[in-house]
């Protein structure tokens, strides 16, 4: 976990023999009706303040179940960018006191394998988004820990 000129950032980085389209594939794939694998239930638990005042099923939401596109809504994230196949990068649409981005970005290795790297960026809206870091930093670094696993899993590797 570090700190950039106001922002903080944590990252999840793992080498894995999985084909780099595996990863790709899993990593498209992610959300809507699949779920976000064994960390979902953590995931819409986190989503529940937004919740409020929507009807039932609002929250989770998908275009298409194999391919994201850039503007499109992911669940509670809004897709901000997508290279296929190299990079992904949400922006959350949960209510906190800042604003968050989960980026996940994939290279190729020499070996047929690829570097996975996940990279949580908050930007905290005063000492109340600096606080709310703080106290979410240790769940949030397990899940997003359980979260690499299982995509990689998920791939193959």
């Amino acid at each position: 976990m570090g700190r950039t000129r106001g922002f903080y950032v944590d990252t999840v980085q793992r080498t894995t023999p999985a084909d780099p389209a595996a990863v790709w594939a899993v990593v498209e794939g992610i959300g809507g009706e699949r779920g976000w694998y064994s960390t979902d239930r953590l995931w819409a638990a986190r989503a529940v303040p937004n919740r409020l005042g929507l009807p039932p099923g609002q929250l989770r939401h998908r275009e298409d179940p194999d391919h994201l596109a850039a503007g499109q809504r992911l669940d509670w994230w809004t897709v901000e960018a997508l290279e296929p196949p190299r990079r992904l990068r949400l922006r959350s649409l949960v209510r906190m006191p800042g604003e968050a981005w989960l980026d996940i970005g994939l290279e190729p290795a020499a070996d047929g394998g690829c570097r996975y790297r996940q990279t949580t960026v908050f930007r905290p809206a005063g000492a109340a988004g600096r606080a709310y870091w703080y106290a979410m930093l240790a769940p949030h670094q397990a899940v997003m820990g359980r979260l690499a696993s299982d995509v990689l899993g998920r791939a193959g590797g």
